[in-house]
């Protein structure tokens, strides 16, 4: 969220419920500097959270126990644009296991969330004040497609195609993007885009012409091109994130598009860099360009 020259910053963090999860910071567009606004403890591993600046709400995942086994909650918060305070309005019981991803829709009617442990995906309804719902619906991949005995469904994130029709599940433990509709408010599963194996997509992003997609995957440290038709994903090309010259221990996270489609943005833990790649125009294809040192290290995510 921007106000004139101050942009406001929202992380979330692996934490316990006593500890400070959830901070909230204003950026200097001009000077460079951070200053802390607020943080939220209550939480327990706030990991992702998801804003929406039109309604002044920011949606963070939590972690709670149900008999001892782990499952989820979704917290709504109202955003003060002017403090940058933030309010807890409600909450809510989501999947039955912990989750790592939330997104939303650009309406604003609807969250899904993923559950990397528990290899599913859930949704849930925003009602017309911008707080998260009741659970909606619950799909289990273990369920739905074919799994290797050496496998175990590993749901890390789900995206919108830019039409929003359809949302696309990574899996990093099947080496698969499940895809879904949404059809009276319940996750209907669609079909799969199969990629190589052992690669572990992680996050997906999408070209603004909305003719291709990239998925960044973490286990072996590539992005797979993929072109987009109406509903169904096709691999074109594989390629790494890492100088050729890197041999140590490396795993991707995140993945961005600039906004006018020249360039490619992926994160890589070990080599501890931002890859920026340029996008071919008219195939949606990827060259390395450079690798930018995060100055810090396992960069999980960035923005």
């Amino acid at each position: 969220m921007t106000k004139k020259a101050r942009t406001l910053i929202f992380t979330g963090a692996y934490a316990e419920a006593t500890q400070t999860g959830v901070c909230v910071y204003s950026f200097d567009d001009e000077s460079g500097k951070m200053e802390l606004l607020d943080e939220v403890s209550g939480i327990k591993n706030p990991t992702f959270v998801n804003v929406n600046p039109g309604t002044e709400r920011l949606y963070a995942i939590g972690e709670i126990s149900d008999d001892g086994e782990k499952a989820a909650e979704i917290v709504t918060f109202a955003i003060d644009p002017a403090s940058g305070k933030l309010t807890e309005l409600n909450r809510v019981r989501s999947v039955s296991s912990s989750t790592c991803h939330i997104q939303r829709d650009e309406a604003g009617k609807h969250l899904i969330v993923t559950s990397y442990h528990g290899g599913l995906v859930g949704l849930h309804r925003i009602d017309e004040d911008g707080v998260a719902g009741e659970l909606l619906d619950e799909k289990k991949h273990a369920e739905l497609v074919a799994i290797r005995d050496d496998q175990q469904p590993r749901a890390h994130s789900a995206f919108y195609s830019p039409d929003e029709k359809y949302i696309f599940v990574q899996d990093l433990g099947l080496d698969k993007i499940l895809s879904y509709t949404l059809v009276n408010e319940t996750l209907n599963y669609v079909g799969e885009t199969v990629l190589d194996e052992g690669v572990g997509p992680r996050h997906l992003a999408f070209h603004p012409s909305g003719k291709y997609a990239y998925v960044i995957n973490e286990l072996n440290s590539s992005v797979t091109v993929l072109q987009y038709e109406t509903g169904r994903l096709s691999p074109l090309e594989t390629v790494s994130t890492l100088p050729v010259d890197f041999d140590g221990e490396s795993y991707c996270a995140e993945i961005a598009v600039a906004e006018d489609g020249r360039t490619v943005y992926g994160s890589n833990r070990g080599h501890d860099s931002i890859v920026v790649f340029s996008v071919h125009e008219g195939t949606g294809r990827l060259s390395p360009v450079q690798y930018i040192s995060t100055e810090g290290g396992h960069p999980r995510h960035f923005a």
